[in-house]
């Protein structure tokens, strides 16, 4: 990857699936160098800025008109777990399609050949998951507009009213650097605030981790969710380039046990 460059968005389309007519218990993106095939150490300056899965065999309970939205990561990289709190699992079929949007950023001095790497803990969980995906734009590409480049703003997803019942078992945020944190809301109540964790890289700080919330409550038919993210650009910095801040995201997947 050329040094200080931002990668277009890449759509790959029926991408191989890690097994057929199984349950996956965990899954974690990342980045590695192709030549020695280990991870990319931070300072690189190499940065996952978003990828997405699309399970095209089976409609979004968000929004029915796509393909099922069910991993994302970015620059925190962490490991989705399902199996944590029970037998559950995120069930692949051999008809499922799947498809992923992929975009990444050199903003250090390294040059050279990186690979997303993709990790699939397979297990024989019985127990079904679903995700349900917030975003900012609703049913959009997740994209939007920075607000303001010199005070605090906020972005707040449509509101989802449930038609499952189940248990909550996973919920974090995806954000762009000066996110602060994302907050998940349930009939109105604070359910989870999803923090971005930032540490020093090449050049300044960027997004690192995220905090997740595990096992906390229940879901049943005609709950309400939604969330809200803010933004900062003071205490941290926005992504610039040509002198105009990159669009963010503000997306936040939460995981039902069902029942």
């Amino acid at each position: 990857m050329k040094q200080e460059k931002m990668m277009p968005e890449v759509v790959l389309q029926d991408i191989k699936k890690p097994c057929d007519d199984c349950s996956i218990a965990a899954m974690q993106a990342t980045l590695i160098n192709s030549s020695s095939q280990l991870p990319l150490a931070p300072d690189t300056g190499i940065h996952l800025h978003h990828i997405i899965f699309f399970n095209e065999g089976v409609a979004d309970l968000v929004c029915p008109e796509m393909g099922e939205r069910f991993f994302g990561s970015g620059d925190a990289r962490w490991t989705l777990r399902w199996n944590s709190h029970g037998d559950y699992g995120y069930k692949v079929k051999a008809q499922h399609r799947w498809d992923t949007v992929i975009e990444m950023m050199n903003d250090g001095k390294w040059e050279g050949e990186v690979e997303i790497k993709v990790l699939f803990e397979i297990d024989t969980g019985t127990s079904e998951v679903r995700p349900v995906w917030l975003d900012a734009t609703g049913c959009g590409r997740s994209d939007v507009d920075v607000k303001s480049t010199i005070e605090p703003f906020k972005y707040t997803t449509p509101e989802w009213i449930s038609s499952v019942s189940g248990i909550l078992l996973d919920i974090a945020a995806h954000q762009h650097d000066g996110g602060i944190d994302m907050t998940g809301y349930l009939n109105g109540d604070q359910l989870c605030r999803s923090t971005q964790l930032y540490s020093s890289q090449t050049t300044e700080q960027h997004i690192s981790a995220v905090g997740v919330c595990k096992n906390i409550g229940r879901i049943r038919p005609g709950d309400r969710l939604w969330s809200e993210a803010r933004y900062d650009p003071v205490l941290h910095h926005l992504t610039i380039h040509h002198r105009h801040p990159d669009p963010v995201m503000a997306s936040m997947g939460i995981y039902i046990g069902i029942e």
